[in-house]
């Protein structure tokens, strides 16, 4: 006899026996994201978002080559590029009672998570709306109900899904064109002393390589620098040697792709030799990312 298959939901059935019931909670989905890992690629670190209540069907159907998922993009993707070059990671993870509810607020997550990845422009997001809207206009009336629906259920980030999106976004790289549009919207803007505290005191104890990249931009366009005849405190100036001496003190192999490599005692001299920045190089080693302009990898010795 065969085995009898029990459905719920109302907007689209699902077969329980492919679901995830958590107790105190309701059913649990999940929103998702496979990120190409493919160095010295155009679209490496680009990200597919999705969502899903049937996360173990879901990942089934992603391993079998041949098996159809989500739009055009991803799909031409998964068949230019080997499936062990995505990585796999759950981004948030949403519970309801109402299977309906559930799906309802993990399309919303997704929607939000495809603008923080930008992975419809920059992405294999074949749509900007999330699962199934393909960027259709959403009228006020059912903004107002679906907000009412977040507020009432005390929807918000958990601490873990903030800790996934962040280490996430770190990896995702910018294009040009969103470098050119941040530093737009940035041109002219006054920073206030609560805001300049801030940033100290995120900044204390971190080697100051994105903030020397700055002074070197200001440096040029306004000629001398802000340093000049500034007096810098004894602990500042000991902090920069402790970080020039960490910068120093990192032996780098440069990976040609001949299969030759090339070893300098400091990132300093791989980067004069290269004519590259400190900041690339740490780039490239952190997200073993390949460097078009020196068309080598890096890696710590």
């Amino acid at each position: 006899m065969s085995k009898q298959i029990v459905t719920v939901g109302k907007r689209r059935k699902y077969n329980k026996d492919s679901l995830t019931w958590v107790a105190g909670k309701g059913w649990q989905g999940v929103v998702y994201i496979y990120r190409l890992d493919a160095p010295g690629d155009e679209k490496d670190g680009w990200v597919y978002v999705g969502c899903t209540p049937e996360e173990e069907t879901r990942k089934n159907r992603w391993n079998k080559p041949k098996s159809k998922y989500a739009g055009k993009k991803i799909a031409a993707a998964r068949k230019r590029y080997a499936l062990i070059n995505f990585k796999y990671t759950v981004v948030d993870t949403l519970y309801d009672r109402d299977i309906d509810k559930l799906v309802e607020k993990l399309e919303d997550r997704e929607k939000d998570f495809i603008k923080i990845f930008d992975s419809f422009e920059h992405g294999f997001n074949s749509n900007k709306g999330g699962t199934g809207r393909r960027g259709t206009k959403i009228s006020l009336e059912e903004i107002a109900r679906r907000n009412k629906t977040r507020k009432d259920n005390g929807f918000h980030h958990t601490d873990a899904a903030k800790q996934k999106i962040s280490a996430a976004s770190k990896k995702r790289k910018k294009t040009q064109a969103e470098k050119n549009k941040i530093s737009a919207s940035n041109s002219g803007k006054k920073r206030t002393d609560e805001m300049k505290k801030a940033q100290s005191d995120r900044m204390k104890g971190i080697e100051p390589t994105a903030a020397t990249e700055g002074a070197k931009k200001w440096r040029d366009m306004n000629g001398g620098g802000y340093w000049k005849g500034q007096k810098m405190s004894d602990e500042a100036k000991a902090n920069m040697k402790a970080a020039q001496q960490r910068c120093a003190g990192v032996k780098v192999r440069a990976k040609f792709i001949d299969g030759t490599d090339m070893d300098f005692l400091t990132k300093s001299d791989a980067a004069n030799h290269f004519g590259v920045s400190i900041a690339a190089i740490d780039y490239c080693i952190v997200h073993k990312a390949f460097s078009k302009k020196a068309q080598v990898w890096f890696e710590k010795i």
